[in-house]
C-alpha cells in the first residue's frame, strides 16, 4: 500500500525533537514515490514539501495534557472516518490501532516509576486520573498496533518486563541522524566559535542539551558541578535560567551544531530517554558524552573510546566526568561509531516493516 497516513499532534522541522523525527519519515517516504498524508494540528516543512504532502488537519481543544491528548485522538478519529481506508496508519505517537506504532517518546509505565519525586507522592500521583489515563491508553496503543517499532534495542528489554505479550510484534529500527548538519568537520573551528561566543579556548567545557530538564538530569548535573575544578564551564541549552559564575544558559540554540563543536564533553544524566537524540548528536559531531544506563542510545557507547555510562549515583557521574576530562577521545572514532545511522537505514528499515503488514 503506497498511501501512508503519519499521525501526531505536531509534525516536521524546528518543533521539537520528535516532530521533526515524524517529519523526515514524511520526507523520506516521499522520495521513495509513498503518497503521504500528516494528521496533525500542526505541520512545519519547507513550500516544495507541503507541496506534496496532504494536511488533515485537526483542530484544538482542551487545556492539560491529559484533556489535550483525549481531545486530540477523538478529533483526529473523526477526520480518519471522513477519509477513504486505503491507507496505513503509521504513528511516531501514542495512538490506538496503528498500523506501525514507533515509540518515539517515553513508556509512560516506566516513567511513573523513574519520576524524581518523593515515595509517598509518588505512589499517590500514580493512583491519579492522570496517571491511569495514560497507562490505560499506553496499554491499548501497544495491543492494538499490527506492529511496534523501537529505536534501540534496550526499549525491547523495557517492554519484554512492562508489557510482554507484545514482544512478538516489535522489531527495532534505530534512529537516523543528520550527519551533514553534525559532523566532526566543524571540530577544526573550535577556537574560532569560542572566540564567536566569548568564550575561553582554555576552559573546559561541557555541554547539557534538553528542553525537559527534570527527566534528563539536569538538577543532578547541577549538584556535581561545584566539586569540578574552576575551568570548567558548563553550557546548557534548551531551556531558559539565569547564568552565574561558571553556568551558562543558553536558551533555545538554532545552531546547536555550533555548539557540540566548540564543547569538549557532553553531559546528560537522563532518567529515561527511549533514545536521547543528543547523544547521536554529540557522537555525530565528534563529541564525547556521558548518558546514562536509562538512555537507550546506550547500546553505541564504547566507554573510554567516545564515551561513558553513569549510573546516576553522584560519585559515578563525578568519577565519569573527570575520566573524561583526562582522557583523550578521537573525533573519528565518536562519528564512526554511528555512521551508520541514517534517515536513509532507517526509513528502509520501517518500509520494510510496512511490507510485511
Amino acid at each position: 500500500m503506497k498511501h501512508v497516513v503519519i499521525v501526531r499532534p505536531k509534525v516536521g522541522f524546528g518543533l521539537g525533537g520528535a516532530e521533526t523525527h515524524a517529519g523526515m519519515i514524511a520526507l523520506k517516504l516521499l522520495e521513495r514515490g509513498y503518497k503521504v498524508s500528516v494528521l496533525a494540528q500542526e505541520i512545519s516543512f519547507p513550500k516544495e514539501v507541503l507541496e506534496k504532502i496532504n494536511f488533515l488537519q485537526v483542530k484544538k481543544r482542551g487545556r492539560g495534557s491529559l484533556l489535550k491528548y483525549l481531545f486530540f485522538l477523538k478529533e483526529a478519529n473523526r477526520v480518519l472516518e471522513s477519509i477513504k481506508k486505503d491507507y496505513l496508519l503509521l504513528s511516531p505517537f501514542r495512538f490506538p490501532k496503528a498500523d506501525l506504532l514507533i515509540l518515539c517518546d517515553p513508556l509512560f509505565k516506566f516513567w511513573l516509576k523513574q519520576r524524581p519525586l518523593p515515595k509517598i507522592i509518588k505512589e499517590i500521583s500514580n493512583l491519579g486520573i492522570r496517571a491511569r489515563v495514560f497507562l490505560k491508553y499506553e496499554e491499548l496503543c501497544l495491543r492494538s498496533a499490527k506492529r511496534i517499532i523501537a529505536l534501540f534495542s534496550p526499549t525491547v528489554e523495557l517492554l519484554e518486563n512492562l508489557y510482554p505479550e507484545v514482544v512478538h510484534k516489535v522489531a527495532v529500527c534505530h534512529r537516523g541522524i543528520d550527519h551533514k548538519r553534525f559532523n566532526p568537520e566543524l571540530k577544526k573551528q573550535k577556537n574560532a566559535l569560542r572566540e564567536k561566543y566569548r568564550l575561553d579556548p582554555k576552559d573546559f567545557i561541557i555541554l547539557f542539551v534538553g528542553n525537559e530538564p527534570r527527566r534528563k538530569g539536569l538538577n543532578l548535573l547541577l549538584e556535581v558541578f561545584p566539586k569540578l575544578p574552576e575551568n570548567v564551564i558548563l553550557l546548557i541549552a534548551g531551556i531558559q535560567g539565569k547564568s552565574q559564575g561558571r553556568i551558562v544558559y543558553l536558551g533555545k540554540v538554532q545552531n546547536i551544531e555550533e555548539f557540540y563543536a566548540l564543547s569538549d564533553l557532553v553531559v546528560l544524566p537522563t532518567l529515561y530517554d527511549p533514545g536521547a537524540l543528543t547523544t547521536l548528536e554529540a557522537l555525530a559531531s565528534g563529541t564525547p558524552i556521558i548518558t546514562s544506563v536509562f538512555d537507550g542510545a546506550k547500546e553505541f557507547i564504547r566507554e573510554g573510546i567516545n564515551g561513558w555510562i553513569t549510573t546516576l549515583e553522584k560519585d559515578d557521574l563525578l568519577q565519569k566526568i573527570h575520566l573524561a576530562m583526562k582522557t583523550k577521545i578521537s573525533e573519528v572514532a565518536c562519528s564512526q561509531s554511528i555512521s551508520h545511522l541514517t534517515w536513509d537505514s532507517y526509513v528502509d528499515c520501517l518500509v520494510s516493516q510496512m511490507e510485511k503488514l
